[in-house]
């Protein structure tokens, strides 16, 4: 994995759980639970969540469909690492 998918991974999770915490404050506030935020506040919350959530995802989907276009572009061709590694050629030895 290289550090492009692991931003893509980490976006996308956070996006999910903020629209997930939105859907969650949306649905108590529909069900009229009883709580200390003013309703205002409330609406203000699920609103950012929501829009928050929603650009990471947008932004992750992004910035992976970019890595998978640079990893078609120059593919690592996994059998030349391993014969290089058999061959003693790896670039860790001196």
């Amino acid at each position: 994995m290289n550090s492009q998918s692991n931003r893509s991974m980490l976006f996308g999770v956070v996006g999910g759980y903020l629209i997930y915490l939105a859907y969650d404050l949306l649905k108590n506030l529909i069900n009229h639970v009883e709580t200390t935020m003013p309703v205002w506040l409330q609406i203000l919350v699920i609103v950012l969540f929501a829009g928050i959530g929603l650009t990471l995802l947008v932004s992750a989907w992004l910035v992976w469909k970019k890595s998978r276009q640079d990893q078609d572009k120059n593919p690592v061709n996994i059998d030349d690492r391993e014969s290089g590694a058999a061959d003693g050629k790896d670039s860790g030895e001196t």
